[in-house]
C-alpha cells in the first residue's frame, strides 16, 4: 500500500472508533482537513473553507465573529490525543492536528514511542487561585478489605472530580492521621506543598455501610474552615462517590458560595498585601460572596485590567475578566458601554486561553446570547455542562446570565434542572434568578417553603422583584434580594458553615433526573408581563 492509502485506512479506523461514535462535527472536520492535505491544498486550508465545507456553516460566516472552527479544532485535536492514548496506541501511522494549525500532520514513526499529550500548566506569570493539600487514611493501617477499597476509590475519584475546578489546585499525600492535624503538620503542607488549605478525608464502617468525614483546615491560621459527614451505602456505585465529592468541592470551593473560597478571599482581603497572582480571584470571590455592588465591582475590574495589560497571556485573569462583563451588564453602571464592547474579545480570548473549561465554553455562550447568535450560544451551553457535569455553578452562572439577556425560559429550564425546582413554585424562582441566587443561592434555598417564603418578604418583595425586572432594573433587584435574604439570615442567625447538609443535597443530586439536551428546551424569548 501506498502512503496515502495508509492514511485512508487511517482514517477510517479513526471515524469508525467508539470514541469518535455520534460526533459528526468532528468527522466531518477531521475528513475534510485529511482530504486537502492528502490533496495537495494542505497550507490553504482556512477557517471560512472548513466551516462551509465541512461544518454546514452558511456562506456569510465571518470567522473573526464566530469561533466555531478554533473551537471544533480544539476538540478534533484532543480527540485524537485520546485516541492514539487508547484505542490507536496500537496504530502504524497517526494523523496528529498540531496545535495553532488547521493542516493535519501523517507521522509513521509514532508508533515506536509513547505518545506524549502537553497540558498547559501554570507559570508565574498565570494568576491562580488556591491550592489543597488532600489527605487519607494509610491504606497500610486498614485490615478491612471493603474499608480499603474504599479508600482506594476516594483518592483515585476524588482528585478526578476536583481537577475539573480550574481555579484550585491539587497537591496530594499518602498518609493522613485519624486525629485532628497538629500545627506542625498544617505548617508542614504550607512550607513543601504551598497549600493554603488541607483536605482530611477519612472513612469509617458502620452498621448500613460507611461513613465518610471530611475536615477542611487553612494552613496559615490552622483553623477548621469547614466539615462535614456523608453515609455512604454498603453496595454504592463510583457514580455516588463522584456526587458525594462533587457535593464537597461546591459548598467548599465553588465561587459564588464555597466557603473555602470565601475565607481565602477575605485572609487575602484583610491580610495588607494581595499576591498579584492572586488578585483576580481573591477580588472576583470577594465581589461574588460579600458585596455584590459597584464598588466590588470596580476594584475586581481594576485588577483585571492590571493582570491582562501586563501579562497577554494569563489565562485565568481574561477569562474572569470576561465573566465580569456580564456583571457590568447586569449593573447597568458606567462601565457598562465600555465593558460590553469588550465582551466578544474578551470571551474569544478566554476560550483560545482555556479550551476544554466549562467556565470559558459558558461566558462565550451568554456572549453569544448577547450578540444574538442563538445557535451557537446553545451550543456552547451544552458544551459547557458536558465540559465539566460536577459544577453547577457553571449552570447557575448560565441561568443568571440567560436571566440578564432575558431569555427567560432558557433562564428558567436550566436552573430548574441544576437545583431540582419545581417548575410551580413560587414564581420568582422562575423569572428572577438575579446575581444573588448566583453568589450564594440563599434566596432559592431559603423559598423552599411557604414560612420560609414569607420570612423573605412573600409577595410585596416579589412585587419589588417584579418591578425592577420589567425595568431592567438589575441593580435594584440585586438589593431587594440581598436585604431578603439578609433579614432571614439574621432571623434564623445563619453562620457561613450552617450551609444545607451535605447528604441532603447530595441525595437530592442522585435523585434529579438528567437534564434534557437544548435542543429540548423552549427557545421562545418570552418577556415578562
Amino acid at each position: 500500500m501506498e502512503e496515502k492509502d495508509f492514511i485512508e485506512n487511517e482514517l477510517s479506523q479513526i471515524l469508525a472508533s467508539r470514541l469518535l461514535d455520534g460526533k459528526k462535527q468532528a468527522c466531518n472536520f477531521l475528513t475534510y482537513i485529511v482530504a486537502e492535505t492528502l490533496a495537495g491544498r494542505g497550507e490553504k486550508i482556512t477557517q471560512y473553507g472548513i466551516a462551509i465545507e465541512a461544518l454546514g456553516k452558511p456562506d456569510d460566516f465571518c470567522p473573526t465573529d464566530s469561533p466555531a472552527v478554533r473551537v471544533e479544532a480544539g476538540r478534533v485535536r484532543k480527540l485524537l490525543e485520546t485516541y492514539y492514548a487508547t484505542e490507536g496506541k496500537d496504530s502504524k501511522i497517526r494523523i496528529i492536528l498540531p496545535s495553532g494549525s488547521y493542516q493535519p500532520v501523517f507521522d509513521s514513526m509514532a508508533k515506536s514511542e509513547p505518545l506524549v499529550v502537553q497540558h498547559f500548566g501554570p507559570k508565574s506569570i498565570q494568576s491562580l487561585g488556591p491550592k489543597v493539600h488532600i489527605c487519607y487514611p494509610d491504606t497500610a493501617l486498614i485490615r478491612d478489605d471493603s474499608l480499603r477499597g474504599l479508600v482506594y476509590n476516594m483518592r483515585s475519584i476524588l482528585p478526578m472530580v476536583m481537577g475539573n475546578f480550574r481555579e484550585v489546585r491539587i497537591a496530594l499525600a499518602r498518609i493522613s492521621p485519624t486525629k485532628t492535624p497538629q500545627g506542625d503538620e498544617l505548617d508542614i503542607a504550607w512550607r513543601q506543598h504551598q497549600a493554603e488549605f488541607l483536605l482530611q478525608c477519612t472513612a469509617e464502617i458502620v452498621p448500613n455501610g460507611f461513613d465518610i468525614r471530611f475536615a477542611l483546615f487553612h494552613t496559615l491560621t490552622h483553623e477548621v474552615v469547614w466539615s462535614d459527614s456523608a453515609p455512604l451505602p454498603a453496595h454504592h456505585t463510583q457514580q455516588t462517590l463522584e456526587t458525594i465529592f462533587s457535593q464537597l468541592i461546591q459548598e467548599t470551593f465553588s465561587l459564588h458560595r464555597g466557603v473555602a473560597m470565601a475565607y481565602w478571599s477575605r485572609y487575602w482581603k484583610t491580610h495588607g498585601t494581595i499576591p498579584s497572582h492572586y488578585q483576580v480571584l481573591v477580588e472576583h470571590v470577594a465581589f461574588i460572596q460579600d458585596n455584590a455592588g459597584e464598588t466590588n465591582l470596580q476594584t475586581f475590574m481594576d485588577a483585571c485590567q492590571t493582570r491582562t495589560q501586563r501579562y497577554h497571556d494569563d489565562a485565568l485573569a481574561h477569562l474572569h475578566y470576561a465573566v465580569l462583563c456580564l456583571y457590568a451588564y447586569m449593573f447597568r453602571g458606567s462601565t457598562k458601554t465600555l465593558l460590553t464592547n469588550q465582551w466578544h474579545r474578551l470571551a474569544l480570548r478566554a476560550l483560545e486561553l482555556n479550551p476544554g473549561n466549562a467556565l470559558a465554553h459558558s461566558i462565550f455562550a451568554l456572549e453569544c446570547f448577547h450578540r444574538g447568535d442563538y445557535e451557537m450560544g446553545q451550543v456552547e451551553i451544552e458544551t459547557a455542562r458536558q465540559v465539566n457535569p460536577y459544577d453547577t455553578t457553571i449552570g447557575h452562572l448560565m441561568a443568571v446570565g440567560l436571566c440578564a439577556l432575558r431569555q427567560w425560559e432558557r433562564a428558567f429550564t436550566l436552573m430548574r434542572d441544576i437545583a431540582g425546582l419545581n417548575s410551580g413554585y413560587p414564581d420568582p424562582l422562575r423569572t428572577i434568578p438575579c446575581l444573588f441566587y448566583f453568589r450564594r443561592g440563599e434566596f432559592a434555598r431559603i423559598a423552599a417553603t411557604v414560612p420560609q417564603y414569607a420570612e423573605l418578604g412573600g409577595w410585596e418583595t416579589f412585587g419589588k422583584l417584579t418591578t425592577h425586572c420589567r425595568t431592567d432594573d438589575c441593580k435594584g433587584c440585586i438589593q431587594t434580594l440581598s436585604t431578603a435574604v439578609d433579614k432571614a439570615n439574621s432571623h434564623h442567625k445563619i453562620s457561613l458553615l450552617a450551609a444545607q447538609p451535605l447528604w441532603k443535597n447530595i441525595k437530592q443530586r442522585l435523585s434529579t433526573p438528567a437534564p434534557p439536551l437544548l435542543e429540548d428546551m423552549p427557545v421562545q424569548n418570552t418577556t415578562l408581563q
